[in-house]
């Protein structure tokens, strides 16, 4: 059995740019007292986000929650039903409800975690307006189906891309596909600016209506041409996504080393899976999920890791199963709670050392050798 670790190691730590040059803009800031109102450093974060994005200008907004929520108010869709995952955070949804619009969970595919094209397209009926598909954990959604669906239903499609940052999608960044994506740069993110979240929109029109709509709804003369929310990003936030966007491949390129070091302390355990990558996709890993076979390997499993100082996390709970949206829950989904009660999310962040994830996997595979004894000694 690999050693224990030495220190408590928490599920993640954000990837932090240097201090000195934050510092620097800190000192700028205070000196001008320009703090708001997309300034200078909300504009140099846009620009440098279109390289990133593979989009020509994303739009920064306070959050991922809020901005989905304007985006879909940007899209003026009609009263209807949108298709959505049950396996995701509840912002992908409540974005819908807070616009008037109704979900319809749909089923993940087993593999990917992903939202199911063929599960959306038997859920399409004359009341669909839209759907709402998931980056999940940075893998990218079945893009090409779902654009083919909304093209041949004249749905409008939404990519929550929360953890969309570093993940690519036949050769491209995640900012140019669908209807709308927004990217999320909070604290848990690969790249954060602590909180605030980037916006990309396929019609021109459409984003220049969010940009009113992230501005209370209206620019400059205080006459409201839409009925908007306070979505301004700080300058302090948009500084440090700015420093950070730079800390991108080099975070992507950390993480995907430390996956397959992973993979590699695990590959003797059989009842452990992994999210399928598909071919033209690269994985952004915002979040590791480990797949155990049985509900009760995943909780003996959390229960030695916990024990031995090491943070996880069960993610997602199914929106279908939250309080909030069990009247939405009207048919069965295999699938997301099969995934729900195997899936254990593990360490990964930056500064996570080899020996971390040696112990780590050290620990889950012991406590799968104990569980397999007591099940035949049963």
């Amino acid at each position: 059995m690999a050693a224990g670790p030495t220190a408590p190691i928490p599920i993640m730590r954000p990837h932090l740019p240097p201090l000195e040059p934050f510092t620097a803009i800190v000192a700028e800031l205070f000196e001008t007292r320009r703090l708001s109102n997309f300034a200078k450093y909300t504009r140099l974060l846009e620009e440098r986000a279109a390289v990133v994005l593979d989009h020509p200008s994303p739009s920064s907004v306070s959050s991922c929650d809020v901005g989905l929520t304007l985006a879909w108010r940007a899209l003026e869709c009609p009263p209807g039903e949108v298709i959505v995952p049950s396996f995701t955070f509840c912002s992908t949804v409540n974005a819908l409800r807070w616009n008037g619009l109704e979900p319809v969970f749909a089923d993940v595919d087993p593999q990917t975690y992903c939202l199911d094209p063929d599960d959306v397209q038997r859920r399409i009926t004359t009341r669909t307006v839209g759907i709402a598909a998931v980056h999940v954990f940075g893998l990218p959604a079945p893009i090409a189906p779902l654009e083919g669906l909304a093209r041949e239903h004249g749905l409008k499609l939404v990519f929550d891309a929360a953890h969309g940052l570093g993940g690519r999608y036949q050769g491209k960044a995640l900012g140019g596909f669908g209807d709308a994506s927004v990217f999320s740069l909070s604290g848990t993110k690969l790249v954060t600016g602590g909180e605030g979240a980037l916006a990309t929109f396929r019609d021109p029109a459409v984003a220049e209506r969010f940009t009113y709509l992230r501005a209370y709804g209206f620019k400059a003369d205080y006459n409201c041409r839409y009925i908007g929310l306070n979505g301004k990003l700080s300058e302090l936030n948009a500084a440090l996504g700015w420093l950070s966007l730079d800390l991108l491949e080099s975070a992507l390129a950390r993480r995907q080393d430390q996956v397959q070091r992973y993979r590699q302390a695990l590959v003797d355990c059989p009842d452990v899976s992994w999210q399928a990558v598909p071919a033209g996709c690269i994985h952004g890993y915002k979040d590791l999920a480990v797949r155990f076979r049985t509900p009760e390997q995943r909780a003996a499993v959390e229960a030695a890791l916990t024990a031995g100082g090491i943070m996880t996390k069960r993610y997602f709970l199914p929106v279908h199963r939250m309080d909030a949206y069990r009247d939405w829950a009207r048919t069965r989904l295999p699938v997301t709670d099969q995934l729900s009660e195997r899936l254990l999310c593990i360490p990964l962040y930056h500064d996570l050392a080899e020996d971390g994830i040696e112990a780590i996997a050290g620990i889950i595979r012991t406590s799968l050798k104990r569980t397999a004894a007591r099940h035949w000694a049963a």
